[in-house]
């Protein structure tokens, strides 16, 4: 039975029925998550981090790392699938932080999410805190607003 398994992956493969994870990625979707984190950026809690970002001396645009909060599965997961090709003139979404970041955590609530956003260094990566806003869909596009 062992010998059929390796066999039948390639012929999977063949036919084309093996994607690679980048393969599954629909950029229109990604393109609306990058509109959903310029979005948060824009808020007053994102720019004061980044401000206080730059007073500590960080050079170029600063890290952003997205995750999203499902309690009730206990699950937290980045937002993005990819490499994001998302940012802004002093930010850009990563998939990794390597230096103190901007942290944003997403928790899912009727059409958008709450959410938190902190810094955090590589090593120091929590599970997020109390949410500082929402943001919710309205018509075409992300709307933020305080709890």
């Amino acid at each position: 039975m062992k010998r059929l398994v390796p066999p039948a992956l390639i012929a999977l493969a063949a036919t084309g029925c093996m994607h690679s994870p980048e393969a599954l990625i629909n950029p229109t979707e990604e393109a609306g998550k990058c509109e959903l984190v310029q979005t948060l950026m824009r808020e007053r809690v994102s720019q004061g981090l980044l401000s206080e970002l730059s007073a500590q001396g960080s050079d170029g645009p600063a890290q952003v790392l997205v995750f999203v909060r499902r309690p009730e599965q206990g699950m937290l997961e980045r937002l993005f699938q990819g490499d994001p090709t998302c940012g802004g003139p002093n930010y850009r979404a990563v998939q990794d932080i390597t230096m103190k970041a901007v942290v944003l955590f997403l928790q899912p609530r009727g059409n958008g999410y709450i959410y938190d956003a902190q810094l955090a260094a590589p090593n120091e990566l929590s599970l997020g805190g109390e949410a500082k806003g929402a943001v919710s869909r309205d018509g075409g596009g992300w709307v933020a607003s305080g709890l």
